[in-house]
């Protein structure tokens, strides 16, 4: 979990953390005073059966206050921007949007070099955790970031959600055909089978909004407006 839960009322959702918020380029540790969560090192723990209600409550303080800390702001700047159209924000003062992650847990290879065998795994692991999350938030718009959460995401639901092609959306490559945009949006009231406790709107675009090429501002912009128009009716 990045940011505060509690006051949140809209959650982005990614695949799974970055290696980046525990390590620097070239793996080296992350320490004091610049690791971005609390790690067995920085709690000065030997192994995380040694945990009690002190180190407890620093790892969700180190959680709920990401991004007064040392957010990784290359990866959630964009992000910001596309659920700003909402009036919410991981930064303002209120800390009215958080991020999620179907699976809680870094992965020393990227998520895409895993077998596919382990990312089902995986997902299948973090549901109950993301589930129990979510049960617990007044979130109530969650907003899902590029085609490979989608698809993971919608695995573990009843029926796929609904599919529009956003012309506006479309990224051209030069010579090469453009890559066309799509929207994703649905109602859920549970995950993988788990009771969220209420119903949840759901909304996506295929773009990696960080890593796509050819995602212009522009994109950004036509993607920020379409949910903002959706998800207004939700927050009311």
């Amino acid at each position: 979990m990045f940011g505060r839960l509690e006051t949140s009322r809209v959650a982005t959702l990614g695949l799974n953390p970055s290696n980046l918020e525990f390590e620097a380029t070239g793996g080296i540790p992350l320490n004091e005073p610049f690791n971005r969560f609390e790690t067995l090192n920085s709690l000065r723990l030997p192994d995380w059966s040694y945990a009690g209600r002190a180190e407890i409550e620093r790892i969700w303080s180190a959680c709920e206050f990401y991004f007064t800390r040392r957010p990784y702001d290359g990866w959630f700047r964009p992000l910001d921007k596309i659920v700003g159209g909402l009036g919410v924000s991981y930064y303002d003062a209120w800390s009215t949007a958080c991020h999620l992650d179907l699976v809680p847990f870094a992965t020393g290879q990227k998520w895409s070099s895993l077998k596919s065998e382990n990312r089902e795994a995986l997902v299948a692991l973090g549901a109950p955790t993301l589930v129990a999350t979510l049960a617990a938030s007044d979130v109530r718009v969650l907003v899902l970031n590029g085609a490979s959460v989608i698809r993971a995401f919608e695995r573990l639901l009843d029926s796929p959600l609904t599919v529009t092609e956003m012309s506006a959306w479309s990224l051209r490559r030069g010579s090469a055909p453009s890559v066309r945009g799509f929207a994703h949006s649905g109602k859920v009231s549970s995950i993988a089978g788990m009771d969220l406790g209420r119903e949840l709107l759901v909304l996506g675009y295929n773009h990696n909004i960080q890593s796509s090429f050819g995602v212009t501002t522009t994109v950004i912009a036509e993607i920020r407006k379409w949910i903002a128009r959706r998800a207004r009716g939700a927050l009311a």
